[in-house]
Order: C-alpha cells, then sequence, then structure tokens
C-alpha cells in the first residue's frame, strides 16, 4: 500500500526552486546591504528566481484554479503576482521560498510514510504457526480463529494481535508505535501483529482474527 498524493507537472520542481529563492536572496541581502551595490543591480538575482521559480508556481496555481481546486496557495500566488506588479521583488521570491519549501516538506514526509507502509506490507508473513495440543502446524492466515495458540518463532513477524501465553523474550514494534527500543514480552503481555520477534519462540493467545488487527487497520488507512 502506498501514500497517494496527487501529482502536477510541478511536482519535483519545487526543492530545487525553493533553494534558487533562498539562494537569491541571500545573494540580493549581500550586494545590497553588503556591497553596496546599487538596488536596480542587486535586484538581478530576484528576477531570475521570480521567472523560474515564480513564474511555473503562478502557472500551476492557474491550473488549479481552472479544476476549481481552492487552497492556501491560491492566495500564494495572488501574493506573488501583487508583489511583481508593485515591484516588490524580495517580498514576491520570498513567497515563492515559503511556497515551495513548504511544498518540498510536504513531499518529504508523504514519501516517508509512503516507505514505511511498504516496508509493512512486505514483511507481513501470509501464513502462521498454529499449536493443536503438542502438534505446530502451518496455516493461511484466513484460517486463524480467536483463541488460537499461535507459536511465533525468533525473528517471524507476528500474524495476529494477541496475548502472550508461554515464553519469554522481545519485540521490535518500532513500525508500528515509534518505541525505538525491543519491548520485552513475558506471559500475559499484549503482542501488536506485525512486530519482529526476537530470539525466542513466543506462544500467543489470537485476541483477534487477522483482518481486525491493528496491522490491518493500520493498512487501511
Amino acid at each position: 500500500m502506498q501514500v497517494e498524493r496527487k501529482a502536477t507537472w510541478w511536482d519535483g520542481k519545487h526543492r530545487p526552486i525553493a533553494v534558487l529563492a533562498l539562494g537569491a536572496i541571500s545573494i540580493h541581502v549581500g550586494l545590497r546591504y553588503g556591497s553596496g551595490v546599487d538596488e536596480s543591480v542587486a535586484a538581478y538575482p530576484l528576477y531570475a528566481a521570480l521567472v523560474f521559480g515564480g513564474i511555473p508556481l503562478v502557472f500551476d496555481l492557474l491550473i488549479k484554479l481552472f479544476r476549481r481546486e481552492f487552497g492556501s496557495d491560491l492566495l500564494a500566488g495572488i501574493s506573488i503576482t501583487t508583489a511583481v506588479l508593485l515591484e516588490e521583488y524580495l517580498a514576491g521570491t520570498l513567497v515563492v521560498l515559503m511556497l515551495s519549501g513548504g511544498e518540498a516538506i510536504e513531499s518529504f514526509a508523504v514519501r516517508r510514510a509512503s516507505s514505511v507502509l511498504q516496508a509493512l506490507a512486505k514483511r507481513m508473513p501470509s501464513v502462521a504457526h498454529r499449536k493443536q495440543d503438542s502438534t505446530v502446524s502451518e496455516v493461511e492466515l484466513d484460517q486463524l480463529q480467536i483463541g488460537d495458540a499461535i507459536v511465533v518463532f525468533p525473528h517471524e513477524v507476528c500474524p495476529v494481535d494477541g496475548t502472550v501465553v508461554e515464553g519469554h523474550g522481545v519485540m521490535d514494534e518500532s513500525y508500528l508505535t515509534g518505541e525505538p527500543y525491543m519491548m520485552s514480552k513475558t506471559p500475559g503481555s499484549q503482542v501488536l501483529s506485525g512486530a519482529i520477534n526476537g530470539e525466542t519462540a513466543l506462544t500467543i493467545h489470537a485476541d483477534k482474527l487477522p483482518i481486525d488487527s491493528r496491522y490491518a487497520k493500520i493498512m487501511q488507512v
């Protein structure tokens, strides 16, 4: 499963444009207030940022407006246009920086969330080891029932939410909870589907069906 975001031709360009805008502002300030260069000359870097960053951004916003997709970035487009008309090039470039920088951060967060979900999807097992009396057999996940005794062998992924009934060990739940440490598991401890078992086998009581487990709920988001 992937976190999807509606893409436009602008996607992928906001990061370099943010760098361009930041560089243009830095050069402008250095020329204008550090070297005493005439204001019209010091504004050249801002012109470049507005041409290569502001125009594509405003054009993309016009496309969104045509599609009736309204958002706060529409105000940013109006601000850029107004700043240029009033010859406030520094203000316009600052808006380009804020908007493109925000887009870059948002894209990074979406990619990070997508990679985590992909990792979860790839490592989830399709089978489990069900224990009946003294026999352990491999069964499909959809054959598990609430109350089944499930053996989770070392380094396996826990297939269902449950409670430890036999064994002592640790599990890695970092992908599910964000907790960076291995979590100790003893009889009576709750375990989460999707957690990675440590070095010792644990027997758990299935508290939920696989389709109702925490892992399944996360993948449905």
